[in-house]
């Protein structure tokens, strides 16, 4: 077990400088992230007086989306970053070596799940550096981020997944495209109560919504145990079914 432990070190390692070695991989979702935050912060902020917001600050009400999105995006990425190893025949080599085959899978998941937080934690920043003012204080930031790493971690078996069962570059990528509709049939602008139609339905049998509004009671409502713990129980039963279907494609792809 020691020797596991040590396998997946170096290979988290390894991985986490790859990707902290192209900045562009850092900066550009943060970036669009960011602007996108600002800038619907800026231009929707008079929706705030249709009122059931729960807050008169509508860069608060945000918070929880762009952090949603950020660590979801992060998932394509991680997906990707595995092709890539693919690819160049690097993964391979791994497979070879005198060490556990899962060490490489439980090392990229590792790196996911950094990437997940380091986002979140920018986020964060971003919107204290803005005046949104956490109602849960500092242990609301932490049991934020620790929910989003685990949100994370569900989007980064998603892309995992997908490129061990494409291998291929562009159907890689462009399965990005697919989560979006995750992102956005959701109460990312608005609350529920001010939805309607198909629109709302969708919003409701939608899990990443309860994930959001667990995030966003943190910020705006104090520690309101109902909603944040249901927003915990399906982060954490989405990444318990998707973890096991990706280990399983994992074995079998790399038997």
């Amino acid at each position: 077990m020691g020797a596991m432990f040590r396998e997946v070190y170096f290979i988290y390692r390894r991985n986490l400088r790859t990707w902290l070695g192209v900045p562009a991989n850092v900066i550009s979702p943060l970036f669009i992230s960011a602007l996108l935050f600002v800038l619907f912060g800026a231009m929707f902020d008079r929706t705030i007086s249709l009122g059931g917001f729960g807050t008169d600050d509508y860069q608060a009400f945000l918070v929880a989306w762009v952090i949603v999105q950020v660590v979801v995006f992060s998932g394509t990425d991680s997906g990707f970053s595995l092709l890539m190893d693919i690819m160049s025949g690097y993964f391979d080599k791994l497979l070879l070596a005198p060490i556990n085959r899962f060490s490489i899978f439980f090392g990229s998941l590792m790196v996911s799940g950094t990437r997940a937080l380091l986002q979140a934690l920018v986020v964060v920043f971003l919107a204290l550096a803005l005046g949104v003012d956490f109602q849960t204080g500092v242990l609301g930031i932490l049991a934020m981020l620790a929910l989003a790493v685990i949100f994370g971690l569900v989007w980064s078996c998603l892309g995992i997944m997908i490129a061990l069962k494409t291998r291929n570059a562009q159907a890689t990528q462009t399965a990005g495209l697919l989560f979006f509709p995750f992102i956005f049939l959701t109460t990312a602008f608005m609350p529920e109560d001010q939805l309607s139609g198909w629109f709302k339905v969708a919003v409701k049998i939608n899990p990443v919504t309860y994930v959001m509004e667990a995030m966003r009671a943190m910020v705006l409502d104090g520690w309101d145990w109902p909603i944040i713990l249901t927003g915990a129980w399906v982060a954490g039963l989405m990444l318990a079914v998707l973890l096991t279907a990706t280990t399983w494609m994992y074995r079998r792809q790399t038997a």
